[in-house]
């Protein structure tokens, strides 16, 4: 079986050793296609070592080998798999894309479609994947383990907020730093799932600047057509330095109706007034009070905080 793959491999780091390594055991003979330096330059921010060293380096890792294969200069993002035969590529989550294009081209040009293997990407231990660009700028080893704090933007002023993300981070992460952001808002009180979906965005996004994570975290109502009323649930945006971005929600509670009569703009000042509680959005919320803190907004925050960055741990959201 004819396997081909490509990259730049600047650095043969674990990602990379995953890929060489699946084609391997798939194939009989492996096509490498290694960029040319004029293509790595124009793809690539960094400065790209010489073709020779790039492919002494894939030589040297490659030996252990003991399969036909071939490396080639190429200079686009297909090399020679749009004309020649091959049965399968193996690709990452990277340059999954490129197979697509790939294929498109043979069977415009009546040939079969190759066979996709997505090996989707290898995640360094701060759960970002594995990349060259990342590898020189020191954040990490080519083995994925990091050489820097792990800087965690958060785009709020509120304490329960930094407490929850705090205490979630520390659970899968030891030496990490928490950079908070106030983020302006151009809705008080987002009403439905999408506005609340694009307040969160947008604080993790201000957030982000040159940390590894920004994180949003957003209260908002959804309200029922069928039964007529408000929930209430926290949203939660998490992205990282990759721009990979990540969602969840809270579980909802439901306003008595009798209070929701007299919303008029924003759930912490009009519970306040209707209740006669002091800022409850930064203390044990309106889920606390309704429910004598037997759940309180920290939980709620907490919970989808976790849900999202379980979401990063999983491999299969690279795929």
């Amino acid at each position: 079986m004819r396997v081909a793959i490509g990259g730049t491999f600047q650095i043969i780091h674990d990602g990379h050793k995953r890929l060489i390594d699946r084609a391997f055991e798939a194939g009989d003979h492996i096509l490498i296609g290694l960029t040319s330096d004029e293509f790595a330059r124009s793809i690539r921010k960094y400065d790209v070592k010489k073709y020779e060293i790039r492919k002494m380096n894939l030589e040297n890792y490659i030996s252990r080998f003991k399969k036909s294969y071939e490396i080639r200069k190429i200079e686009d993002h297909y090399g020679p798999t749009v004309e020649e035969d091959f049965d399968l590529i193996v690709v990452s989550h990277e340059t999954k894309q490129y197979a697509y294009e790939i294929n498109n081209i043979r069977i415009s040009r009546k040939k079969k479609p190759l066979k996709i293997i997505n090996i989707g990407r290898v995640l360094a231990e701060d759960f970002i994947p594995i990349t060259s660009t990342r590898i020189i700028n020191g954040l990490i080893d080519e083995k994925g383990k990091r050489m820097k704090n792990i800087r965690i933007g958060v785009g709020t002023g509120n304490d329960l907020k930094l407490k929850a993300v705090k205490d979630v981070f520390s659970r899968y992460f030891n030496n990490f730093e928490i950079i908070k952001k106030e983020v302006e808002l151009e809705i008080r009180q987002p009403l439905n799932l999408e506005d609340g979906i694009k307040c969160s965005y947008k604080r993790a996004r201000e957030s982000l600047d040159d940390n590894d994570y920004g994180i949003g975290i957003e209260a908002t109502l959804i309200y029922s057509e069928t039964i007529k009323k408000y929930f209430d649930v926290h949203v939660v945006t998490l992205m990282d330095s990759l721009k990979n971005v990540n969602y969840s929600i809270s579980r909802g509670f439901l306003y008595p109706d009798s209070f929701m009569r007299e919303f008029r703009e924003e759930i912490g000042p009009d519970f306040d007034r209707y209740y006669g509680t002091d800022k409850i959005g930064k203390d044990k919320g309106a889920v606390g009070f309704l429910t004598d803190n037997r759940i309180t907004r920290y939980d709620l925050i907490k919970e989808s905080l976790e849900m999202t960055l379980l979401q990063k741990i999983s491999p299969y959201y690279y795929l």
